[in-house]
């Protein structure tokens, strides 16, 4: 996998390099690679890499393997099938050992939309293999079919939701970038390691919720705002876990709404759309056997698992990182440990979430996502070590505003998600598939056009300052994650802490990510503050040309060219800059 994703880069390039160029005034300009265009088999060429290093993944051990009595989550997820296939709607998420659904063998506890898909794949694997869905009979199943069909299973997801979505934001978001820098940014967000390994190896389907989020994050930036608001509920009763990006959504389709005509209209608009998205899905639960009310408690009861505690096993988050200090867990009951953790995730979340309001731009909803996700991660109840993907996804999605952050927080992700990886013997596939991932985007995004002419107006994102900064990070995080694995494998734990390596592998990771939740935040007020410097030199400038349409377009104009060719700030120095430059261009 590591070889063919390098000759898949080395190809690229060639390509890219290769290609004939013209510069704005029709000159060749092949020194300016990212201008160009990249032949049509390149990005057939990344997904097939990303396709393929999901199959060698596939290959290695799955959670809980031959490992009884609950073997892990495998069999939970094979258990989901044989329950929804085998019993009626309205006893899904009902604890009746006697029926075989026992809920202290992995009961069902996530929303409407998984059950649906658990019974749409268990009724397929059912008619090639019944032994893997038959009722009662078939806990702890692992036979070489049953595997090949649920691997399977995980790989037409991919396909389904997560290739497809990508390519779609690529082009909705990225629509003036070149050819190259969207491939680039397709590649990297379709061979993050971290949901490679977690779904094809641990065994999950985060790529569906994963997906949907990203269909509705092309729609809105798109512009199509009630699909999008559709897409996202589909997401939400995925996964409960989605709902970390809610307050970005939430507080962008408001801030959009409020500068309309009819903003109240907008919001009730909007608002019939998630509601009858989650009244369809319900309904059922609602209706079977005429449950009533009941039948719908019952859900919400099973999706809010208070009785697990504040966190559990070794996650990269704030309650586990300083847990050997406070011991949170024994000063703290449940119900107020609960309390504090949604207090903390509010606090952490609103100034994003309100800065958005105020200036609900694209990239800043991105950003805002980001700052939601790392909020709800960081200081939320009940936090499992694999929803570092909910973060990891909107960084990603930002490759092309922010490449350095986005090429190296999946490798941290990774990193924090090491203790249930080896655990479940995945260190090999650990390696090879970060090497892969680093052989194809190690080298960087390629450079924006110098003409102005493909990037829209956003550049690279970073500055030199900012540059400099990465630099220094990657040398102190590089240097942690070594000795933290060289530990590991060379220095045996202590019997009195056996699960050392695993704590110091969680804590650094939360120290990298409580970085970059902060420099998400400053990269949000940078692109708002530049936005609003904007809009208030062009108010004023339309105020005074307003008995003029002719200079009123052609300053117009003087905007769109300076924001393609110099893009916006994006930090504080750089919008003080950005806006001295419009005044200039005003002035003009």
């Amino acid at each position: 996998a590591v070889a063919a994703a390098a000759a898949a880069r080395r190809r690229m390039l060639a390509a890219i390099l290769a290609s004939p160029r013209r510069s704005p005034n029709g000159d060749d300009a092949s020194s300016s690679s990212s201008s160009s265009s990249i032949p049509r088999g390149v990005l057939p060429l990344v997904l097939g890499v990303a396709l393929l290093i999901r199959v060698a993944t596939s290959t290695h051990p799955h959670s809980g393997e031959s490992a009884p009595p609950l073997y892990g989550d495998y069999e939970a997820q094979r258990h989901w099938m044989e329950i929804t296939t085998s019993l009626p709607l309205r006893e899904w998420y009902v604890h009746a050992p006697g029926k075989g659904n026992d809920m202290m063998y992995w009961g069902l506890d996530y929303p409407p939309l998984t059950a649906y898909q658990s019974y749409a794949y268990g009724k397929v694997i059912g008619a090639v293999d019944p032994e893997t869905t038959a009722l009662m009979s078939s806990r702890g199943h692992e036979s070489y079919r049953s595997k090949l069909l649920m691997r399977l299973s995980v790989l037409l997801s991919d396909v389904v939701f997560v290739f497809p979505a990508t390519l779609l934001f690529a082009r909705a978001h990225y629509a003036r970038e070149s050819p190259a820098r969207r491939t680039w940014a397709v590649a990297l967000a379709t061979l993050a390691p971290a949901q490679i390994l977690i779904d094809h190896g641990h065994f999950q389907y985060n790529g569906i919720s994963l997906g949907l989020t990203v269909y509705a994050v092309a729609a809105i930036v798109a512009d199509h705002e009630l699909l999008g608001s559709a897409l996202f509920a589909l997401a939400m009763n995925h996964k409960q876990m989605s709902a970390y990006y809610a307050p970005a959504f939430f507080a962008y389709l408001l801030g959009r709404c409020l500068r309309r005509e009819r903003p109240l209209l907008e919001i009730v608009k909007l608002g019939a759309v998630v509601i009858g998205v989650f009244a369809t899905l319900w309904a059922p639960f609602y209706l079977s056997g005429g449950a009533g009310w009941t039948g719908v408690l019952t859900v919400l009861r099973r999706l809010v698992p208070l009785q697990r505690g504040l966190y559990e096993d070794y996650v990269a988050n704030f309650w586990c990182a300083t847990a050997p200090a406070f011991k949170w867990k024994r000063v703290l009951s449940v119900p107020t440990s609960a309390r504090v953790a949604t207090f903390a995730t509010i606090a952490a979340l609103l100034p994003s979430a309100l800065r958005t309001i105020k200036t609900p731009t694209k990239d800043a909803f991105l950003w805002c996502l980001s700052c939601s996700a790392f909020a709800f991660f960081l200081f939320s109840f009940q936090v499992h070590e694999k929803s570092a993907l909910l973060p990891l996804l909107p960084a990603t999605l930002l490759s092309l505003r922010a490449p350095t952050l986005a090429a190296r927080l999946p490798l941290a992700v990774c990193f924090s998600c090491y203790p249930l990886l080896e655990r479940d013997g995945l260190s090999l596939a650990y390696v090879g598939v970060m090497g892969a991932f680093a052989s194809v985007i190690g080298g960087g995004a390629p450079p924006p056009p110098s003409g102005g002419g493909g990037g829209g107006g956003e550049g690279e994102g970073e500055g030199e300052r900012e540059r400099r900064w990465w630099g220094r990070v990657d040398a102190v995080s590089a240097a942690a994650f070594v000795v933290a694995h060289a530990a590991a494998i060379f220095v045996p734990p202590p019997a009195s802490l056996p699960h050392l390596h695993a704590l110091a592998f969680t804590s650094s990771a939360f120290v990298y990510f409580a970085g970059a939740a902060a420099y998400c935040h400053a990269r949000l007020w940078a692109e708002t503050a530049a936005e609003r410097a904007a809009s208030r030199i062009f108010g004023e400038t339309k105020e005074r040309c307003r008995g003029d349409p002719d200079v009123l377009r052609r300053v117009g104009e003087k905007f769109a060219a300076a924001a393609a060719a110099g893009g916006e700030a994006r930090d504080r120095r750089g919008a003080r800059a950005s806006t001295r430059a419009r005044r200039k261009q005003h002035a003009e």
